[in-house]
């Protein structure tokens, strides 16, 4: 057995290592000699499921629990799978069944939170989040998951406690050091702020992480007035995080391109009779960081609407009725004569009813979307365009002061890029209001700041509501924010954030000139 335990020593180190094919190799061979290991299948079933190989994966884990029909983690990766599979029901069965095989374990617990979470059920999500942690009290992701989780809600206290708990036990967790820093106003004598500086200056940290670094300390220098080391801080953080991620400028252009080759006049044209009146939609489009989350915080207050935060139903629908294949974008457009507009939008209505507690209105707010706005048009022309436009300079350097996630935004890492990125975005919203009068409605960032009342009654009667006090009271709302505005979301309206970039004029002011007006 000691023989045996050394192999599976060698291929676990090569399964952190990532060095994946190998690893496969040396542990189907290793189940060929012993197979009635039931952990054994466990190991290789991660192995394959990293390789995205799933239904080997699954076939695996499968004859793992014919051997042993009580191993209880190979339920919980089955549960993984699932999820990743988005079959949701089966990934939740999964997971408890795992954990009424061995309520001990705590990753199981930690999984279902993070399915509850991923589908707005955050009471049950902390719960099972507060499972692990009392399971297993170092259990640090789980801590970190619960500071996320109050973020999200605005609870603020109890997400500060979690992520200070995190990084107590893994110091290391970068993401937990800038999710903090993002609840946090900093002072000089800051126990946090020192913490951050003696990381930030461990040469051995690899780039990834010395970019989440960087970010944290841009921002807390920020809060303490140093604007000199604010946007040192800021341009190191984008310098690294540009080498990770993949971007082409002139790719954009020609997706931007595309979709105006693709939702020309002669469509809109051709397509006048489509039927479908659900008016159901609110999309709340525009740049990211122009005040998108702030429009739905007010909508959201409204009792008749349900704040959907950012839906990627758009975006799933078109890769499978609009785009050649998932990676095409508007690079590889299907016939567009062959496209079942209607169908698409009778696929979207189902989505977002799924989510919306029953809601008579829905709100959409991917910023992104104003690159659908013609596809909008032409499967949901009843819907609502709120676009959101807020000073170009405040919003490209905004841009440039977070981290994001999503692949969509990969052009924020970069000035020029940036700079670049709004003028495709500028002329493609130009685009739309001549080949779409009436159809998209302005909201202007700085007017709702300097005329708050009057524009939200506005906004609301844009979009068809009655008017309802609630929504001047917008920040009493204590629905879930997942975006990067969660916390400045939930404030009363300041002004503090109207012409920002000013402090940073000496650096920026080269960069922005050729920003549209």
């Amino acid at each position: 057995m000691e023989k045996l335990k050394k192999k599976i020593e060698i291929i676990s180190s090569l399964y952190k290592a990532r060095k994946l094919t190998k690893a496969e190799s040396l542990c189907k061979n290793l189940i060929n000699n012993y197979p009635n290991i039931v952990f054994l299948y466990n190991l290789l079933g991660l192995i394959l499921t990293d390789q995205r190989k799933i239904e080997e994966a699954i076939e695996c884990y499968e004859k793992g629990i014919k051997i042993n029909p009580k191993y209880a983690m190979i339920y919980n990766n089955l549960g993984a799978i699932y999820k990743y599979k988005n079959k949701y029901k089966e990934a939740e069965n999964y997971y408890k069944k795992s954990i009424k095989l061995d309520n001990k374990i705590p990753e199981p617990h930690n999984n279902l939170g993070n399915l509850y979470t991923a589908h707005n059920k955050y009471k049950e999500g902390i719960i099972s989040y507060n499972n692990a942690v009392n399971l297993k009290p170092d259990f640090f992701i789980a801590h970190y998951n619960l500071g996320i989780t109050y973020k999200t809600l605005g609870k603020i206290k109890e997400s500060k406690k979690h992520f200070k708990e995190c990084i107590k036990i893994n110091p290391n967790l970068y993401t937990a050091h800038r999710n903090l820093g993002l609840i946090t106003k900093y002072q000089n004598e800051d126990e946090h702020f020192k913490i951050l500086k003696l990381l930030h200056n461990d040469n051995k940290i690899e780039d990834s992480k010395k970019s989440e670094l960087s970010f944290a300390l841009g921002k807390a220098n920020e809060d303490i007035k140093d604007f000199k080391s604010s946007f040192k801080y800021y341009s190191e953080g984008n310098k690294l995080r540009r080498k990770q991620i993949s971007f082409s400028i002139d790719l954009e252009k020609k997706v931007f391109k595309n979709i105006k080759k693709t939702f020309n006049q002669k469509l809109f044209e051709k397509n006048k009779k489509i039927t479908n009146s659900d008016s159901t939609a609110i999309f709340i489009i525009g740049m990211p960081r122009s005040g998108t989350t702030l429009v739905e915080q007010i909508l959201s207050s409204h009792p008749k609407v349900y704040g959907g935060d950012e839906l990627f139903f758009l975006q799933n629908i078109c890769k499978k009725h609009l785009f050649i294949n998932s990676t095409s974008n508007f690079l590889d457009v299907k016939p567009i004569d062959k496209v079942n507009f209607e169908k698409m939008g009778d696929e979207y209505i189902s989505n977002i009813k799924n989510i919306s507690n029953k809601s008579e209105r829905v709100t959409d707010k991917l910023p992104i979307n104003f690159k659908l706005i013609g596809l909008i048009k032409l499967i949901l022309p009843k819907s609502k365009i709120i676009h959101c436009v807020r000073n170009p300079k405040d919003n490209c350097f905004s841009i440039f002061k977070n981290y994001f996630v999503n692949p969509e935004l990969n052009f924020a890492y970069d000035l020029k890029e940036i700079v670049e990125y709004y003028k495709l975005y500028y002329d493609l919203m130009s685009y739309w209001k001549i080949v779409l009068p009436n159809f998209i409605f302005d909201i202007n960032y700085e007017s709702i700041i300097n005329n708050t009342e009057n524009q939200i009654k506005e906004l609301i009667k844009k979009c068809n509501l009655p008017w309802n006090e609630k929504c001047l009271k917008f920040y009493e709302n204590n629905r879930a924010i997942k975006t990067a505005s969660d916390t400045q979301a939930r404030n009363k309206i300041y002004k503090t954030s109207i012409n920002s970039w000013k402090k940073f004029e000496e650096d920026l002011k080269s960069h922005f000139v050729d920003l549209p007006n």
